[in-house]
């Protein structure tokens, strides 16, 4: 997948958040706690399972619409040969940590029992980015399964189990160079233009602000060949920002934290 629109892929959650909201079990009372935890447990499974069905089948529905049908032979994805220099594979990391991030939100946002919520979103994340490398990507004549691809994921979705188990102070955010509306894609990088305005951030909040490690890239060298770039950076996000003024509105509104405020240097 040579993509890094995010908010195309958490589209996919849109029915199961409906299907979550129109479900949900009532709360349990004392006296059959017990038994309806149990019927509990099987409705949110069931959620889940159709939920991802119907989404699945729109999501299928939209990608190969945008990327084309996977009417080819399986086939693997030239990695080395993309002359990107690992930007998409960063990209891949930072969608895979957004859509498990994205899934907690909802499944909070639609009542999901809490010590369920990490297990399913994880869960969520792995099957959005599997299926779009396979069977999407890996029989589409035009790209190809990524195994670095598909390894950048894993490494996304395990950055948001540790980022709630121990590690909050650090975070994966974006920034970009020039405004989106400049370029034919928006936020959906199809081109070496389009994947060089994005900055990729590895960041830490050691009080009140971000520190941030950035990668980039650009291919305004000799023949087009790609250029890594690396950045040092201190910011904010919308979230904090809006934190200061209502903390409850800034939990229901944590997809505000993922865009980077910064000041920066290139190193």
């Amino acid at each position: 997948m040579d993509r890094a629109d995010v908010g195309a892929v958490k589209s996919a959650f849109s029915i199961l958040a409906l299907l979550l909201v129109l479900q949900a079990p009532a709360a349990a009372a004392d006296s059959t706690a017990t038994i309806l935890k149990a019927d509990s447990s099987s409705h949110v499974t069931r959620n889940f399972i159709i939920g991802n069905l119907v989404g699945g089948t729109a999501s299928y529905c939209y990608f190969t619409d945008l990327w084309g049908k996977p009417t080819g032979k399986f086939h693997l994805k030239d990695d080395t040969g993309d002359n990107r220099a690992l930007t998409d594979e960063v990209s891949h990391m930072f969608a895979a940590y957004q859509i498990a991030e994205g899934a907690r939100w909802l499944f909070r946002l639609f009542g999901m029992p809490d010590d369920k919520i990490e297990k399913y979103a994880l869960l969520e994340a792995v099957l959005v980015t599997t299926f779009i490398e396979f069977p999407l990507d890996a029989y589409n004549p035009d790209q190809g399964l990524g195994v670095s691809d598909l390894l950048f994921n894993g490494a996304g979705i395990g950055f948001s189990y540790l980022h709630h188990h121990g590690a909050e102070q650090f975070d994966i955010k974006f920034s970009l160079k020039r405004s989106p509306f400049e370029l034919e894609h928006k936020f959906l990088a199809s081109n070496v233009d389009e994947f060089d305005n994005f900055i990729w951030w590895g960041a830490w909040k050691p009080r009140f602000f971000w520190l941030g490690l950035g990668y980039s890239t650009n291919h305004g060298g000799p023949g087009g060949l790609v250029d890594s770039e690396y950045y040092l950076g201190g910011g904010t996000t919308l979230h904090d920002l809006l934190h200061l003024l209502s903390p409850t509105a800034a939990r229901r509104l944590k997809v505000l934290d993922t865009f980077y405020l910064n000041l920066h240097v290139e190193i």
